[in-house]
């Protein structure tokens, strides 16, 4: 319901001469979701609404409540979220999108964005084979199909059981976002030294590219303690503040920065972000980001790679971040993802790819 917040407002703004008290509005938002969006029968919803209404607001709201669900199934069409699928974002974000793509495409990015998430796993290739593991799933319920972008991934229509699997047990499969395996393919180069994952989470694209890079001594990096506490490496995770890293200049041969970002390219599956976030926030983002970078930059060895990503497809923190940030050093940008294309950085944007919004960036220190 998150999801469809301001969707819902605008119908019952569009119903109420005047505000309404949020203990009301919110019993009003979710009848309203269960008539548009749930495959309930129309006339179950607004009885249960109005009756849990009468009972614990009294008659005149339950009246109200009546009204409201009664109309919106008389002009149901004129305000389907179909229709009106812009309200399902603050109107910043929607202007801004429209703007900047046009509004057809904008109306594809906000429907795509709209969709239920997707789950992906990331088979572990050196032990078993991406058919072999959609085989062995199937076996134990889960149906799974092959990644759009990444080789190792496995798309599943449902998550719970994969954590239930003996695949999973075994560490064959492991969840992680295709954009996310995109980010440590990019890693996957000649390394004459230890590699950093610079904001390490929980360590699973650490565990990627551990699996990518045999015998390389991959560290995990994270200001979160109990993030790294699941880390499948423990010893070779550190606690650390990537803006204050506690390692020496030039030690390391490759940095993972997968910073810190405003996630408006993850909103399927975090759709309550959208309402958190303000204007302002990207260009904070931004800021932050051109900071690790800089920051992460003096740990490089000369020739090494930093990869950067991050899981938005705003320009400030993204091609803008990399023109800023070429100012202050000496580098070139080398293909990402040259199993896909040639190209200088690898861009997703949610209605042309159907993925989520994503960004890699790969720079060889001169």
């Amino acid at each position: 319901m998150v999801r469809w917040k301001g969707y819902l407002e605008k119908v019952l703004a569009s119903y109420a001469r005047h505000g309404v008290k949020d203990n009301l509005r919110y019993l009003l938002w979710i009848g309203l979701y269960q008539v548009a969006f749930m495959k309930k029968a129309d006339y179950h919803v607004v009885n249960e609404t109005v009756e849990f209404i009468k009972r614990e607001k009294g008659q005149a709201p339950a009246n109200f409540a009546n009204a409201v669900l009664r109309r919106f199934l008389r002009e149901r069409e004129e305000q389907s979220p179909t229709a009106n699928v812009e309200y399902s974002y603050p109107p910043w974000l929607a202007k801004r999108w429209k703007e900047r793509f046009g509004a057809e495409d904008a109306r594809k990015l906000f429907t795509v964005l709209n969709e239920n998430p997707r789950f992906f796993l990331r088979v572990d290739l050196g032990r078993m084979s991406v058919q072999d593991a959609i085989s062995g799933l199937a076996l134990e319920g889960v149906t799974a199909r092959e990644g759009q972008f990444c080789k190792s991934a496995l798309l599943v229509d449902k998550l719970a059981p994969v954590l239930r699997s003996s695949l999973f047990a075994q560490g064959l499969v492991t969840v992680q976002d295709e954009m996310s395996q995109l980010a440590g393919y990019a890693m996957d180069a000649e390394t004459k030294g230890p590699v950093l994952d610079a904001c390490s989470g929980l360590g699973t694209k650490a565990d990627q590219i551990r699996a990518l890079l045999p015998g390389a001594v991959v560290i995990s990096m994270d200001n979160e303690i109990l993030r790294l506490g699941l880390s499948s490496d423990k010893r070779l995770s550190i606690v650390g503040d990537a803006g204050r890293p506690p390692f020496r200049k030039g030690l390391f041969s490759a940095i993972l920065l997968d910073a810190p970002c405003s996630s408006l390219g993850i909103l399927r599956k975090h759709p309550e972000i959208k309402w958190h976030r303000r204007l302002r926030d990207i260009r904070s983002f931004a800021d932050y980001q051109f900071t690790l970078l800089k920051t992460l930059w003096e740990l490089l060895a000369p020739e090494g790679r930093l990869v950067y990503s991050v899981c938005s497809f705003e320009p400030e923190e993204t091609v803008e971040v990399l023109e800023r940030f070429a100012r202050e050093a000496s580098f070139v940008l080398e293909n990402p993802v040259p199993f896909l294309f040639n190209k200088e950085y690898f861009l997703s944007l949610p209605h042309k790819t159907g993925a989520d919004g994503f960004f890699i960036a790969k720079m060889k220190k001169l």
